[in-house]
């Protein structure tokens, strides 16, 4: 009975014009004049539809997690979003929670989660307390750092992750949905599952709208294309 969205971003390329290159600048490991400009897109989609909600696009130095924290606006109290381990950071979670909005994520790489500790729910499931990070992540306004609060209960929890014609991997996932009952831990590593169908969408939309390259000549028409 709530509304699920997905986030997940791509890049596009398009013709090497001077007006394109001063608004999407080719990659710096390129050498001059043997790059294409690389824009960057981030897009929320309904999961019951498929729809894109909005999108944003910027160019490829804009980190996917600035841009999709311009979004969150876009959503409203008792929405839950769903995406990779780049959105589920501490400001993010707090960010998010000041909307009444619950967010569904992959473990960050840089933590470690140990059931050992904490509220236990159930098998590699339990309630840990964050602690606010000492020094403020690179791209995080100095303001929304100052706001954070010193903790937030985060639950975490492991699960086997199936996908046809993949491999059975385990994920550790978090979450701010923390009631066992209401959110058993099978139906949001369920819920999880059809994070993938996000990359699917974009995937879909830049081949059969023909995406992978843009054809126009100026932002303006990058934009509107």
């Amino acid at each position: 009975g709530r509304r699920v969205f997905l986030v997940d971003g791509s890049t596009l390329s398009m013709p090497d014009t001077p007006a394109n290159q001063a608004a999407y600048p080719q990659q710096k490991s390129q050498a001059p004049g043997c790059g294409f400009p690389l824009a960057r897109i981030v897009g929320l989609f309904s999961l019951a539809t498929g729809a894109v909600w909005d999108l944003l696009v910027g160019d490829w130095k804009t980190s996917e997690l600035k841009m999709a924290r311009q979004l969150y606006e876009q959503l409203a109290p008792q929405d839950i979003l769903v995406g990779d381990r780049l959105f589920g950071s501490y400001a993010d979670f707090w960010m998010l929670q000041t909307q009444e909005i619950d967010g569904l994520f992959r473990m960050h790489q840089r933590r470690k989660a140990d059931f050992r500790k904490g509220k236990r729910l159930g098998k590699n499931d339990h309630l840990a307390i964050w602690t606010k990070p000492k020094q403020r992540p690179q791209g995080l306004p100095r303001k929304i750092y100052d706001q954070l609060p010193e903790t937030l209960t985060i639950r975490e929890l492991k699960h086997a992750l199936q996908r046809k014609g993949f491999r059975t991997k385990q994920v550790t996932l978090t979450t701010t949905l923390l009631d066992l009952k209401a959110y058993p831990r099978d139906d949001l590593a369920e819920l999880f599952g059809t994070r993938w169908s996000v990359e699917l969408n974009l995937r879909h939309l830049k081949t059969t709208m023909g995406m992978d390259v843009l054809s126009t000549q100026t932002p303006q028409m990058v934009r509107k294309e």
